[in-house]
């Protein structure tokens, strides 16, 4: 006992001995009733034990919660947690307890409850993009961008479709830089941007009217809406940031197209930054990725041939609508609908369909059977100072109001005779490669790619479950698979084309000749634009000056 005794009462590095914190525990049980002081030996022993000892933290655990890296993932996971939430104005349906379906007399398989779709204010559903479904046709061609990724985006669309008042939001790609990458969202033009550039076009009309600005140096940019800014582009770095994180592209203007096709320049990941190299882009970066976007989404953009009709309601020529006959969006079907889906989106006869095994088997390498569904930018020349390159439309110049004499020299959309194929829904058969020079087994380089895929590795078309992906060589990185019903267009590059050589920067203007001396000769013609030297070049003295 004595032994026992000694060996409690050792202290340790601290000063403590054990015989004193037993002493204390039993001191603080005494006072805890006897029916629960057994239950709360352990916790009162802990709280002894800190109430004594001082815990020392390390040099590394204290400084971590302030180093950057912590603080940005910190700042992350808030975010992330921000997006869970559920928008107050959003509706969500009533929860309730599930119950295996059980199927009715007389039926082989149970019926299928409807699927709730979250709602807005006055039962709309919110009008999105099943991103993951699309991205569940988009990983048969290599397109993934990780699961976890794609909730985010997920969460995110619906954070901005909802603040926003946003239509037809999609994903629209994620474009590789050198030090960050950029996650876009495309979407139709908000009715309020239309209305505000409509009376912002008005005063600038008036301004350059009252100032007889030439017609060269007013804006060319088509409005909101119309053109190459149809549709609008909100753009981060992380794909799980709030709504704040997401910054909206501005209005793209032809000339960042013109100039951007003749540059090759990798993005950074920062919209701020300057674009360096030749020609100059005085721009930013936020203006060259518009550029860049608009280049594919008018080049890129296809679908099924027949799963969009025009729209003969609208008065814009470039109006399409789905056809409802072909296809119809599961994402748009009201709870409790039969979303009906047609056997064969490809084979449009019976005979046809008796002897193909796989309803995508028929299309895979014909590129007839695929439409644009963007228009095409124009190439664009110069004509009496105007260049239309880098627009949908041609540049109409303000009309002219009455008691004014029109300028029979001025330009007119007549005056610009460029090729330019007006049907928006074009067939990819028409579509001339840009990259001829590159030979293949077959000869020069297509412009598309068809590939079947299908989870058996062998034989495609023999699955009637296969999946057929349409890839751009032109644009690397440009995909749209579909199954035969659905399709999904999708992005994953460095936003550069493909070239047929190594890129050369265009050469330099030339350089400025030297200026012509006019004649001393009176009779001699005058030079346009002549300096001559003065005679005395010595500053004037000032009593010449007072005179």
């Amino acid at each position: 006992m004595e032994a026992a005794l000694a060996s409690l009462q050792q202290a340790d590095a601290e000063g403590q001995t054990l015989y004193q914190h037993l002493a204390k525990l039993i001191i603080e049980l005494s006072k805890q009733d006897a029916r629960t002081a057994k239950n709360a030996v352990e916790k009162l022993s802990l709280k002894l034990r800190d109430s004594t000892y001082k815990l020392v933290v390390p040099k590394e655990v204290a400084t971590m919660e302030r180093e950057p890296s912590t603080v940005a993932t910190l700042k992350q996971l808030n975010a992330i947690v921000s997006l869970l939430k559920v928008p107050p104005s959003v509706k969500l349906p009533p929860k309730r307890e599930y119950k295996a379906p059980v199927a009715a007399e007389g039926e082989e398989e149970p019926a299928v409850p409807p699927i709730h779709y979250p709602k807005l204010p006055g039962d709309r559903p919110v009008p999105m993009q099943d991103l993951s479904g699309d991205m569940g046709l988009a990983i048969w061609a290599g397109c993934n961008i990780g699961s976890d990724n794609v909730t985010l985006l997920s969460l995110a669309m619906r954070e901005l479709a909802v603040k926003h008042r946003l239509e037809q939001v999609r994903f629209f790609g994620k474009v590789s830089g050198t030090q960050k990458d950029y996650y876009i969202i495309e979407c139709a033009c908000p009715p309020e941007f239309v209305a505000e550039d409509k009376k912002r076009v008005g005063e600038e009309i008036k301004k350059a009217k009252a100032a007889k600005t030439p017609a060269a140096e007013l804006d060319h940019s088509e409005q909101w809406g119309t053109g190459v800014n149809a549709f609008a582009y909100f753009v981060a770095t992380d794909p799980g940031a709030t709504v704040e994180g997401w910054t909206m592209l501005p209005r793209c203007q032809p000339v960042w197209i013109r100039t951007a096709r003749s540059m090759r320049r990798l993005f950074t990941g920062y919209l701020e930054g300057r674009v360096g190299g030749y020609p100059h882009f005085p721009w930013g970066e936020a203006a060259y990725l518009r550029a860049r976007i608009a280049e594919i989404s008018h080049s890129c953009l296809v679908a099924p041939s027949g799963a969009f009709v025009k729209d003969e309601e609208l008065e814009d020529a470039n109006a399409i609508k789905i056809n409802d006959e072909y296809f119809q969006q599961a994402s748009q079907a009201e709870p409790g609908d039969d979303v009906k889906k047609p056997e064969n989106l490809w084979v449009r006869d019976e005979e046809r369909a008796k002897e193909a095994h796989a309803p995508v088997a028929n299309v895979a390498s014909s590129a007839e059977n695929w439409t644009h569904i963007m228009p095409a930018l124009r190439e664009g020349k110069e004509v009496k100072g105007i260049n239309n390159g880098g627009r949908v439309t041609k540049w109409a110049p303000p009309p002219v109001e009455e008691g004014e004499e029109p300028d029979e020299n001025a330009y007119t959309p007549d005056d610009d005779d460029e090729e330019y194929p007006e049907d928006i829904l074009r067939s990819l058969e028409a579509d001339q490669s840009k990259l001829s020079s590159l030979k293949t087994e077959d000869g020069a380089l297509p412009p598309w790619k068809f590939t079947l895929c299908t989870t058996l590795g062998r034989f495609p078309e023999k699955s009637r479950n296969a999946v057929v992906a349409c890839q751009s060589l032109e644009w690397p990185g440009a995909v749209c698979t579909s199954n035969g019903v659905q399709f999904c267009n999708i992005y994953i590059g460095d936003g550069m084309p493909r070239i047929e050589t190594f890129y050369s920067p265009p050469v330099p203007p030339p350089v400025s000749s030297e200026f012509e001396v006019p004649s001393e000769d009176p009779e001699a013609p005058k030079v346009p634009n002549g300096i001559s030297e003065l005679k005395d070049p010595r500053v004037p003295k000032e009593e010449e000056k007072a005179e």
